[in-house]
């Protein structure tokens, strides 16, 4: 059977929903020269946010909003978003954005900083729902304590985890490529974890903590 991806996967960015505000953040992120996630990653995220129904959440990788919105939207009025970034001009964009979509500024906690830096001070075993956006060069470090900060029967969820491709050839050494498999490498030796990589966009690995 033949499966042409790129095509499967416009034709699901047009079918799925988004909404001006999020469009908005996707326009301005060009902007910076960052790339946001799409349309069905932002689905994903709202309805895997939906099942958890988290109260306490992290996202480390801000950017302009986008996984912030989509995040916020499958949470629970009560529900507060900590949003880490190293780019506080960005964050700026994300909060003005938040507000525009009506939602209550007290739901999100912009914190400027390294991704790790920040996730160390986090209280451990403290948040149900952890979404890494961030360099995948860092993985090898963000994933444990990511994963650290998470309750049990709570998600991590990571971005590139599969790299567009790249994670699956092994003729592609490159440092990040290798970071990658490394940390998959070791996620599929731990009895702590249950996973579930899906092949959406550059790869969006989805970890329950047991």
């Amino acid at each position: 059977m033949s499966r042409d991806w790129a095509i499967n996967a416009h034709y699901a960015d047009r079918f799925n929903s988004s909404d001006p505000v999020s469009d908005a953040a996707r326009t301005i992120a060009a902007e910076y020269s960052t790339v946001p996630i799409s349309t069905t990653t932002a689905g994903t995220l709202t309805l895997l946010a939906r099942l958890v129904n988290p109260v306490s959440a992290i996202e480390v990788g801000t950017g302009t909003g986008v996984s912030t919105l989509a995040l916020l939207r499958g949470m629970p009025a009560s529900g507060v978003l900590t949003s880490i970034d190293l780019d506080a001009d960005k964050q700026a964009v994300a909060r003005e954005l938040v507000g525009v979509a009506r939602i209550k500024a007290h739901r999100v906690r912009m914190i400027h900083g390294r991704g790790e830096d920040v996730l160390a001070r986090l209280a451990a075993r403290s948040y149900e729902l952890v979404f890494l956006d961030s360099e995948p060069l860092s993985y090898d470090r963000l994933v444990p304590l990511a994963l650290e900060r998470v309750m049990r029967g709570g998600l991590l969820v990571i971005n590139h985890a599969l790299l567009g491709g790249a994670v699956a050839k092994p003729a592609n050494r490159a440092p990040r490529t290798q970071v990658v498999r490394q940390v998959l490498s070791e996620l599929e030796t731990r009895d702590d974890v249950a996973r579930l990589m899906l092949p959406i966009d550059d790869g969006l690995l989805v970890l329950t903590r047991l």
